[in-house]
Order: C-alpha cells, then sequence, then structure tokens
C-alpha cells in the first residue's frame, strides 16, 4: 500500500500532477492499492485520473467519515461520488477562507 497525505489551504484544489506521482509510486513499489488523503479537495482531472487509475482519493469530507470510524476500504465505495453538495462546500469556505 502506498499513501500521499497533503494538507493545502481550504481555497485550493489537488492538481492531476500530484496523483500522476502517486501512481508512479505505486507501480515503483508494486503497490495496491494507492490512497491520495488530502484536507481539501480533487479538481475534476484529478478526480477523474484516480478513478481511471484506481487511486483511492480521500479528501476532506471523506477525511471526516473516515476519522468518524469508517474503515478505508469502506470508502472505496464514495471514491468519484464527488465533493459534498454545495451548500457545505460554501460554508466550509466561510468557516475557512482568509
Amino acid at each position: 500500500m502506498v499513501i500521499q497525505c497533503k494538507r493545502h489551504a481550504p481555497t485550493s484544489a489537488i492538481a492531476s500532477r500530484e496523483l500522476r506521482d502517486l501512481l508512479g509510486a505505486r507501480v515503483h513499489f508494486g503497490a495496491d492499492p494507492a490512497v491520495f488523503v488530502t484536507t481539501t479537495r480533487f479538481s475534476r482531472p484529478s478526480e477523474e485520473f484516480a478513478l481511471r487509475h484506481g487511486i483511492l482519493a480521500v479528501h476532506r469530507d471523506h477525511l471526516g467519515v473516515w476519522n468518524g470510524g469508517a474503515s478505508l476500504m469502506s470508502l472505496a465505495d464514495l471514491n468519484g461520488a464527488g465533493q459534498g453538495d454545495t451548500r457545505h462546500r460554501t460554508r466550509w469556505k466561510q468557516a475557512y477562507s482568509e
């Protein structure tokens, strides 16, 4: 298993290039699964890249579910299911944006 964790500003998004780096590490080490965990969100292209290459993309909303006791593998069913509803994102930006 390979896991990459990133803590970014609340207003930023994870770009595809960061997931490409993780994919390279997975191939290099022969690992399965590959998990990318972030305190922010994934860009649409990076989310699609994760799905296409079997990377579990754990964004800020899923991180809360995982922290609440859900197993990591149970999050696989949520992979690529979006990044929360618009109202949630708006409240989150108001609370944490500078």
